[in-house]
């Protein structure tokens, strides 16, 4: 499912960015395709203006000039009294005179401009520039005139081919394309590793639901069979046997209460539906509270709870004061469950650097440190069976949500000289 999700995810963000960039490169290619055109253009009639200027201010013209005129890629042909200038230059006379004829022709035919007629004045030639397709040299740059000089006039036809031009774009074409080719291809291999990394939080938070699933199924099942065991047998059962079948059922009951209880309230956490009520707050009162709620337990596996405070007395602690104390009885009656006979559990609280600190150690067989951060997975156990009765491996996740809620953190370390310490660590504030 997450891989479909995956490619598909990808192929959209890579189709979207895809026709953004394409639309960019397009437009971009435009723009530096018209400017190019535009600096041709300019540069054409710089040519023309220049050829123009040269004619108008020389008495007999330069067959030097000519060549060098036609070196710079331009076609130079010059008439005068209908006879063409012969020159030595970058093209040959009669091709000069055909292409000059086809372009004096395009002229006359497209714009009615005839550069044969003389310049209706000595002061300013007559002129006419137009873009034209030659049969032998492709689309080119034309320009014809008469031109006066001094002791009369000349017709002048001026063509410079596109080719250059044209290649020059055609190479700025085939390097948009590449870039953009590139930049798409770049762009769908971001996508692939990016998307895997964005939906991961899904994948795991799927994950977990899946578990979450199954290991409330395998939970509920126990109670239920027992229920029902218990049902089918009261109904042939003695009073006194049925009494006891209904006790059974009673206390199966409670303890899927208990279970569907703490299931809400996980998935309160997981809905951000959770509310605190902070109020000031006696920590060391919480913790005297605490030891004399599971004395009584404690007393029964022969347990000994104590409390140490620090001889200063602690400021009071801003948080919600029923939160915490449901986070001290999970964490008191999983140090008391697992202490053993005989042990101790010694409960304690601190202040340092604005973090107030709540200790919870007992002397048991301790957590190996491979599942000090899975023991507060959800419904996990160190009873890989799930055979015990008594937790349901919800405690310490709820426990962790209501840290969580105050912003602090919930961590599972080591008591020295053996068993578990369970570390409440409480944003300060404030304190007062």
């Amino acid at each position: 499912m997450f891989k479909r999700l995956r490619v598909r995810l990808t192929v959209v963000c890579a189709l979207i960015t895809s026709v953004i960039l394409i639309g960019m490169a397009v437009s971009s290619f435009q723009i530096s395709a018209y400017q190019l055109r535009q600096r041709a253009d300019e540069s054409f009639a710089s040519d023309l203006s220049a050829v123009l200027s040269h004619l108008g201010s020389q008495r007999v013209l330069d067959h030097t000039w000519l060549s060098q005129t036609e070196a710079g890629g331009l076609l130079l042909c010059i008439e005068d009294a209908g006879r063409p200038l012969l020159y030595r230059g970058s093209w040959t006379a009669p091709f000069r005179q055909e292409v000059s004829d086809r372009v004096k022709q395009a002229a006359l035919d497209r714009f009615g401009f005839d550069a044969n007629k003389p310049p209706d004045t000595q002061l300013h030639p007559r002129t006419l520039s137009f873009s034209y397709a030659d049969p032998s040299l492709g689309a080119c740059h034309a320009a014809v005139a008469s031109v006066p000089i001094p002791g009369g006039w000349v017709s002048l036809a001026l063509v410079k081919p596109k080719a250059p031009e044209q290649a020059q774009t055609a190479r700025l074409s085939w390097a948009f394309t590449g870039l953009s080719a590139a930049a798409v291809l770049l762009l769908s291999i971001f996508w692939w590793f990016f998307v895997k990394f964005a939906i991961r939080p899904v994948e795991e938070s799927r994950r977990r639901q899946m578990e979450f699933v199954s290991a409330a199924s395998h939970e509920l099942r126990a109670p239920l069979a027992v229920i029902g065991t218990s049902a089918s047998v009261m109904r042939r059962a003695s009073p006194e046997q049925a009494d006891r079948f209904a006790q059974t059922i009673s206390q199966e009951c409670s303890r899927m209460s208990r279970l569907v209880d703490d299931m809400l309230m996980l998935a309160s956490a997981d809905n951000s539906s959770w509310s605190v009520q902070k109020e000031e707050t006696d920590l060391e009162t919480l913790l005297l509270d605490a030891a004399e709620w599971f004395e009584p337990a404690a007393a029964e596996k022969q347990i000994r709870i104590s409390v140490s405070l620090p001889e200063e007395t602690l400021p009071r602690c801003r948080c919600d004061q029923q939160r915490i104390r449901q986070v001290l009885s999970i964490l008191v009656d999983n140090a008391v469950s697992y202490a053993g006979e005989g042990g101790r559990v010694v409960l304690s609280a601190g202040w340092k650097r604005g973090w107030f600190s709540i200790r919870v150690a007992d002397n048991g067989p301790g957590i190996p440190d491979a599942e000090k951060a899975r023991v507060f997975d959800r419904f996990y156990r160190a009873d890989k069976a799930r055979s015990g009765r008594e937790h349901y491996g919800l405690g310490l996740s709820i426990a962790r949500e209501i840290a969580a809620l105050h912003r602090g953190r919930l961590t599972a370390g080591d008591t020295p000289g053996g068993g578990a310490t369970f570390t409440l660590s409480l944003p300060g504030g404030n304190p007062e």
